[in-house]
Order: C-alpha cells, then sequence, then structure tokens
C-alpha cells in the first residue's frame, strides 16, 4: 500500500547472547555435519540464552541500546511494541514486563504475534501510531529466545533457530524526504500449520501426555515452507517497490529476514535483486523469528550501510503464514 507517512528511525540497537553453539555442536546433538548445514542453510553458528536468560532480558538490553543510540530516556516514551513468539510469560504481556525494566511512564505496551513477520509488523504499527497523533516516540522490539521452544531431537530445525533481540525508536520526521513510501502486512492461515507448536494453548493444554510427546517445540514443513516463502517473498519485493513508484533497482538495501540464505538468494535474484544489496548476517545468527529483521537492521546502520536519502526496505516472512513490508527514505 502506497503511503506518505512523515517517520523516521532515530535510534537501534540490538543484544546478542554470549553463548555461542556451532554446527559441529549440534553434531553431537543430532545427526548432521557442519557442511550439511552450511550447505542448506548458510548458518555456521548462532546464540542461545544462558540459563538465567529469556526473552525480557534481551529485549530489555536492546532497547536500553536503541534508547541510548537515539538520544532519548525512557521517560519519553509513548507506546512499546513487542514482536515475540517466546513471551517471557504467556501473561502478562513481555512488553509491559519490559515498561517497568526500562522505567517508563505508564504507557500502552503490548505484544505481537506474527513470528518473523512480527517485526515489520510491529514497525507499521508503531508508525502508524505516530502518525495519527497518538503517539510522539515509539519503541518497536523483536526478541526472541527460540531455543526455548526448539527439539534438539529433531534435525530439522535445530539447525536453524537461535536467540536475540533488536529495537528501534521511531519519530515523526520533520518535513523532508524521510518518510515511509509504501508497507504491506498480509496473512494465508490456512496454511498455519506449515509451522506451529501443537501443545501448550487452550486446545491442547500443558498435560504429562503432551509433555512426553514433545508437542510443547515447533514443528515445520520445510519443504513446502520453502517454496512459499521464495514466491512470496520476491513478490512482496516487486509489489512493495510498485507502490512506492520506484523500481528494485532504486533500493540501496533490503534487510530480510534471515530465515535461510537460500530462500533469501532465490527471492532476490528472482527480484532482479543482487546480494550486495541485501543485509545478511544469518551465517552469525541463524534464523532468530521477530529478532532477525531488527538486528539486522541496527548492524546495517552501524557499519554505515545506510545513509541519508537511502530507500530501504524491511522484509520478512513467517509463520502464520504471514508477511510484511516497510519501505522508506531514510
Amino acid at each position: 500500500m502506497k503511503v506518505a507517512w512523515p517517520v523516521e528511525i532515530v535510534g537501534t540497537g540490538a543484544y546478542i547472547p554470549e553463548r555461542v553453539v556451532t554446527n559441529d555442536d549440534l553434531a553431537h546433538l543430532v545427526d548432521t555435519t557442519n557442511e550439511w548445514i552450511v550447505q542448506r542453510t548458510g548458518i555456521r553458528e548462532r546464540r542461545w540464552v544462558a540459563p538465567n536468560e529469556a526473552t525480557l532480558a534481551l529485549a530489555t538490553r536492546a532497547s536500553q541500546a536503541a534508547l541510548a543510540d537515539a538520544g532519548v530516556s525512557a521517560q519519553d516514551l509513548d507506546l512499546i511494541v513487542v514482536a515475540t513468539v517466546t513471551p517471557e510469560h504467556l501473561l502478562p504481556a513481555t512488553a509491559c514486563l519490559l515498561q517497568s525494566a526500562l522505567g517508563c511512564r505508564w504507557i500502552p505496551a503490548f505484544d505481537l504475534e506474527a513470528a518473523c513477520s512480527g517485526f515489520v509488523w510491529a514497525f507499521s504499527i508503531g508508525a502508524q501510531h505516530l502518525v495519527n497523533g497518538l503517539a510522539r516516540t515509539v519503541l518497536v522490539v523483536g526478541a526472541e529466545s527460540l531455543s526455548t521452544i526448539t527439539d534438539m531431537h529433531d534435525r530439522q530445525t535445530c539447525i536453524l533457530f537461535g536467540d536475540g533481540a533488536g529495537a528501534a525508536v521511531l519519530r515523526r520526521s520533520n518535513g523532508g524526504e524521510r518518510a515511509i513510501l509504501a508497507t504491506s502486512m498480509g496473512a494465508d492461515g490456512a496454511r498455519g500449520k506449515l509451522i506451529y507448536i501443537p501443545a501448550g494453548g487452550s486446545k491442547e493444554p500443558a498435560t504429562r501426555r503432551t509433555v512426553d510427546e514433545r508437542l510443547h517445540y515447533m514443528r515445520m514443513q520445510g519443504r513446502e515452507v520453502y517454496k512459499f516463502a521464495v514466491t512470496q517473498m520476491q513478490a512482496v519485493i516487486e509489489e512493495t517497490c510498485r507502490d512506492a513508484g520506484i523500481t528494485v533497482g532504486d533500493l540501496a538495501l533490503v534487510v530480510p529476514h534471515q530465515s535461510n540464505l537460500r530462500i533469501i538468494e532465490s527471492a532476490c535474484q528472482r527480484a532482479g535483486l543482487p546480494m550486495d544489496k541485501v543485509a545478511v548476517n544469518i551465517d552469525r545468527y541463524g534464523n532468530t523469528s521477530a529478532a532477525s529483521v531488527a538486528v539486522a537492521l541496527h548492524e546495517a546502520r552501524a557499519e554505515r550501510r545506510i545513509k541519508s536519502g537511502d530507500l530501504v526496505m524491511l522484509l520478512a516472512f513467517g509463520a502464520g503464514l504471514t508477511w510484511g513490508s516497510v519501505l522508506l527514505r531514510i
């Protein structure tokens, strides 16, 4: 959808757990090798939370870094949106706990569950609050502890996922060219069980049986997800550019969800986007779901891959199935 929202990023931050888990480490858990994982996913290592860490700790560290980068205090915030599928607790929202941890006023704070698309959706929703005058300063966070919901006996999934958090502080821009030019969000619930956790919700509450049958871990039909992701990511890149009235060649950088290097490369090749215009860190962190785009965006800014006036697209695809994009002029 074409928009003209005077919104800009004034700060970003990220936090990655210290514990490094290499492909060779995983070879001690399941039948796999470093070469097999790298060839199929592009992942060489990922980070997992320590025993005393969880999603709130990651989100807090990333948010503090983003606030410092923006030069604003927690008291300046008017809204917090946390995207996660691994909340600190099922109740209350992790965003409410983050509000307290940061020392904010009694501002609105809520979680958003759109899996790997979560940060992009949160970014768009936070921007809408700014445009509508409901907030002046918004914190959007993607934070995950996916190692806690990954079956370490399942070779298909345990090699993919890592933990981490990223955050961005958004404000209305003061005129000029800095703005969101196009955004999209979509879902196909008919494919919802391509990536899902069978138990732990109201349909299948926790029992001894669900624990014994390992139903509280993520399950994924990888081949079907791969095919849909490549096609849909290509379509979203092209449609978002078309909505904004630009070409794919006009993009300075695309910051995609770090799902699988082969998915990213295939979708970008089909869209005519060279990989030197794509932010990639999956080799170091694996798939961190809602944290993925947020962390990659922070790293791109820190490495000065983005400069004033650039056209930058945030792009994601995830469980639900969901997808989303935000196209900004920085």
